[in-house]
């Protein structure tokens, strides 16, 4: 049986052809948009990748120059730094910058030991924020440069300037950068835009006078300008503080070469570039407590607190250990901080450990203001350099003279105390290998704007020839009463003189007092004010010690007596031992630090008033001071305009490797006022130094009940001693876009 589908009947269809192409239109132009936003969201990503891999680059080589420079500036001030060859060549900002390039890893975006690492041989790079137009010098075998490197595309001085730095000094370049420094040396004008050069004859002038508070004419060498905005706290950002600033400008773009980025402009918006100002702050120390070394502060070494210790402003350490009750305005180190668990610093409690992640961070964001707690690595862009020549800086002898130096100043000028001393005086002759009882001494001073030396002899017998600075008084027979002041007398004529040092009311000039030096020759008296210095034999727990003495208030009358210069010039001595000359009368002696018994000691009195010091005095000496009378607290006139309070006391520094109080007694108590410092520098040791473990001439120590310490910073020039410390914060920062051409500058 056969059966049928059933048979349906169908309606007949049709196609739309303009349905079709409008609806295939649709589609094709879906597509190109997507592949079109695509591409785009591609070339974005391209660009956000390169403007990453730029920005990290660039930051990179600022970190890198901040480490160069300081570097740099030293060697210039050094011996052979002029001297034509590689060693001068490695100094030329050109050469700063490439190194800072090879530092950074900057001149490609991966190194080929890691392409290798990750692909082998059949590595592809294709970034093109690789820099291969800022490739090395090519040299050949005897180092001349056959092709040299195009770091000027990278890096160039402000425009309109040539160059690849526009050096801050002798003329302004406009809104937005530092006062300008000015100096009268060539040297320094023609080199500055080539080396970094630091110098004491670079100042201030006429030229920065609108953006300085003080006269020009007054501090020209260190003014008051304002603290940076980094996190390293010296002082507070914004704060004005007692500084000179060098400093160069430059441009850096990395992708101008090619052509690259061009939206990529933080600076000005036509060609991408930013500009940087470099900074070299010379900060003479003036902090309460500037210690280069490891410092325990709150305790004395046997585990006593400080008992009477008042601490105003900052402290800087290498390394710093801060005991439990300790209250401090702010704190620095360059290597490492350790706080007790109830140290408070600055006005504002810091909730917990500041060096701990996250609490730096919570006290900036909820006080507006960086933390008074900082180490030298905080700050990325920031360098501090303390510059600490150790046992060199009391010895004047450690040095050989300097030369052929790019700087006027050479580095051993610069940072030894010892060589900054206008006054200069020192062992040249003891009584033999065994017995250093000194024989003769040498005092140098400045008259007339040149060092003049005086041998002073310290026999009794009779002189041939009258010394400097002798008055006559009297003829042979005649008296003279001196009164109450302390001369040196002479007795005889040309050809040979008998003499006597300290003597006070009348002398009789004959032979009974002095015997006879010229047989049948008339004589005639002279004086002249008493030796500010003098031998002397001090009493230890060890033995008798040879030492010298100095009486800083003699000095006047006597530089007067020599026709010095005045005391503005003559204000600071040097007491050293001359072991650069032996010989028969000078066996080979080089003082010991630390000092043993046998080394000499300086004692110094009669210096509880240096008011004739209208500027101030510095001693430095690499013997062991003792100090046996109150030191310089008698007030003087407050400088006119300074805003200082009253009273108001000379400027004064005392450097020495050791110090001791009392001479033939120990005092009772100590008092300390002003600032501190140490110059031991950090070996890594966990031996640490205490500031206030005072000794006695007897070598005790002092009670900690009776040691009263008040000390505070420097805030103003005037109160700077005529030797101090010196550091330097090396700062890169970017000059605000405000200031660029056609950014709104007027």
């Amino acid at each position: 049986m056969k059966s049928r589908v059933p048979f349906h009947s169908r309606s007949r269809g049709y196609i739309s052809y303009l349905t079709v192409l409008s609806v295939g239109s649709l589609l094709t132009l879906l597509t190109i948009s997507a592949y079109k936003y695509a591409g785009a969201s591609q070339t974005i990503q391209k660009e956000t990748q390169l403007r990453v891999d730029y920005m990290e680059k660039e930051d990179a080589i600022l970190r890198g120059i901040v480490n160069i420079v300081p570097n740099r500036a030293m060697r210039a001030m050094q011996s052979g730094s002029n001297t034509s060859g590689a060693l001068r060549d490695s100094l030329r900002w050109k050469n700063i910058f490439s190194d800072a390039l090879d530092q950074a890893g900057a001149r490609s975006s991966i190194t080929a030991d890691l392409a290798t690492t990750v692909g082998g041989s059949k590595a592809i790079v294709a970034n093109s924020g690789d820099i291969t137009i800022l490739t090395e010098d090519v040299k050949d075998a005897n180092g001349n440069v056959i092709k040299a490197a195009n770091i000027e595309q990278v890096f160039d001085a402000i425009d309109p300037e040539t160059g690849l730095v526009s050096p801050g000094i002798g003329r302004s370049l406009g809104t937005g950068f530092p006062a300008p420094l000015e100096t009268v040396n060539s040297n320094v004008t023609s080199r500055d835009p080539v080396y970094p050069i630091i110098s004491t004859t670079k100042v201030y002038g006429n030229l920065a006078q609108s953006s300085l508070p003080l006269s020009v004419s007054s501090y020209p060498l260190y003014n008051k300008i304002p603290y940076p905005q980094i996190r390293f706290g010296y002082c507070a950002p914004g704060q004005l503080f007692v500084a000179k600033r060098n400093w160069w400008s430059f441009s850096l773009h990395l992708g101008e070469h090619g052509g690259l980025l061009k939206s990529y402009a933080r600076g000005d918006s036509q060609v991408g570039e930013r500009d940087f100002i470099l900074s070299i702050y010379e900060i003479p120390s003036q902090l309460a407590i500037s210690a280069e070394a490891f410092t325990k502060i709150g305790t004395h070494a046997d585990g006593t607190p400080w008992q009477h210790a008042k601490i105003d402003g900052g402290i800087y350490s290498t390394r710093a250990q801060v005991d439990s009750g300790m209250h401090l305005d702010r704190l620095m180190a360059r290597r490492n901080l350790a706080l007790g668990s109830d140290v408070t610093v600055g006005a504002n409690a810091i909730e917990g450990n500041p060096l701990t992640p996250g609490v730096r961070e919570k006290y900036e964001v909820t006080t507006g203001s960086y933390m008074p707690v900082a180490l030298a690595s905080d700050s990325a862009r920031a360098s501090f350099v303390s510059i600490n020549r150790g046992a060199d800086f009391f010895d004047r002898f450690a040095h050989t003279p300097e030369t052929s130096v790019l700087s006027p100043t050479t580095w051993n000028n610069y940072s030894v105390g010892a060589l900054q001393c206008a006054m200069r005086l020192d062992i040249t002759g003891v009584t033999s290998a065994t017995n250093r009882t000194p024989t003769a001494l040498r005092f140098e001073y400045m008259k007339g704007g040149v060092r003049q030396s005086l041998p002073i002899p310290l026999t009794t017998g009779p002189a041939t020839g009258l010394p400097q600075g002798y008055i006559k008084i009297a003829d042979e027979n005649q008296s003279y009463n001196f009164g109450t002041a302390l001369v040196d007398v002479a007795y005889g004529a040309t050809g040979s003189y008998y003499f006597k040092t300290g003597v006070t009311g009348s002398i009789t000039f004959n032979n009974a007092t002095f015997n006879d030096p010229l047989v049948g020759t008339q004589k005639s008296g002279y004086f002249r004010p008493t030796y500010p210095f003098e031998p002397k034999v001090l009493q230890t727990p060890t033995g008798p010690k040879p030492s010298i003495a100095i009486y800083p208030k003699r000095l006047k009358a006597f530089l007067t007596a020599l026709g010095a210069d005045g005391m503005d010039v003559n204000h600071s001595l040097v007491i050293n031992v001359d072991y650069s000359n032996t010989g028969i009368n000078m066996p080979a002696y080089k003082p010991n630090i630390p000092c043993k018994p046998e080394d000499y000691g300086v004692l110094m009195t009669e210096c509880d008033d240096l008011t004739s010091f209208p500027k101030g005095f510095s001693l430095v000496t690499n013997l062991r001071l003792y100090i046996g009378d109150d030191f310089n607290v008698v007030s003087t006139t407050v400088p006119a305009g300074s805003g200082l309070a009253s009273p108001f006391y000379p400027p004064a520094s005392l450097f020495a490797p050791e110090k001791r109080y009392g001479t033939d007694f120990d005092p009772f108590k100590v008092e300390v006022a002003g600032q501190m410092g140490h110059l031991k520098g950090d070996d890594g040791s966990n031996t640490p130094v205490h500031l206030l473990d005072f000794k006695m001439a007897s070598e005790e120590k002092a009670n900690a009940a009776n040691i009263d310490v008040n000390l505070r910073p420097i805030t103003h020039p005037a109160e700077l001693p005529p030797v101090t410390m010196m550091n330097w914060l090396v700062v890169i920062e970017e000059r605000r876009k405000m200031f660029y051409s056609g950014a709104g500058a007027n």
